[in-house]
């Protein structure tokens, strides 16, 4: 089946839409096409960045299933494919989640009002990121790169929401799996150039309930252009209801 979508302007960063938003555009394809209603992990590489406008989202089936089912997408904008994706869909539980490896608590943050906003955000960038007028981030107010200190350690914390105050859901989940600011700016500061996703991948494990949620973000290794980005979210109850990985890429500045 094939479904048309649009990428829509203000869901972007220096306008190339945003991973998080383009994940949760797929998904929502994958999930009109199978019974159950939440997404348990999604996975999706990027083959080219899209323009804003208008796109076709080709769907096919991989398993319909009682409890789980798996689909498959492609979205493709004049003639080519720009990212594939895979989904799994299912019902996400209502309990609170088990932790076998020793307790996942969120990091110790204060409250949002007193973490940096997206205006203190814009003014390191030298710019406003137009992603902030959908997505309410707010940063840990001992995050060095803000004012030109990175402290060395490659992890971001901080609160997100989205702007309108709509309460979050999977979907919402699957668009702050990529909310943060690379990790890496914590290390390198704003030299670091542009770092596009190459491949994300967001396990969901619990509805979220209302509020803020709290996302941390931390790479764990780099090796020539590759770098890695390991991201976990928790509710507002502190239930860490999402956990995601990606593969992204150091592009260095223009001289």
């Amino acid at each position: 089946m094939v479904f048309g979508a649009e990428v829509t302007e203000g869901w972007d960063v220096r306008g190339v839409p945003h991973g998080g938003f383009l994940l949760a555009l797929v998904s929502a394809a994958m999930e009109a096409a199978v019974p159950q209603p939440h997404p348990l992990s999604v996975s999706a590489t990027y083959l080219a960045a899209p323009a804003f406008g208008d796109v076709e989202l080709h769907v096919e089936t991989v398993r319909i299933g009682k409890r789980q089912s798996t689909a498959a997408v492609r979205l493709v904008q004049d003639g080519v494919e720009r990212v594939r994706a895979v989904g799994t869909y299912g019902v996400l539980p209502d309990t609170d989640p088990d932790y076998p490896s020793g307790a996942q608590p969120p990091p110790a943050l204060p409250d949002p009002e007193h973490c940096l906003s997206p205006s203190v955000v814009a003014q390191a960038e030298g710019e406003s990121i137009r992603l902030h007028e959908h997505l309410d981030l707010r940063l840990d107010p001992v995050t060095g790169w803000i004012d030109g200190r990175p402290r060395g350690v490659a992890e971001l914390n901080g609160w997100l929401r989205l702007a309108d105050g709509t309460a979050p859901d999977p979907a919402a989940l699957l668009m702050f799996s990529d909310g943060m600011p690379p990790s890496m700016f914590e290390v390198t500061g704003r030299t670091i150039g542009h770092v596009p996703t190459l491949q994300l991948t967001t396990h969901l494990f619990a509805l979220p309930t209302e509020g803020w949620v709290v996302g941390q973000c931390r790479t764990r290794i780099v090796n020539g252009a590759l770098v890695d980005e390991d991201g976990d979210l928790w509710d507002s109850e502190g239930r860490l209801v999402a956990t995601t990985r990606q593969l992204a890429l150091l592009i260095p500045p223009r001289v």
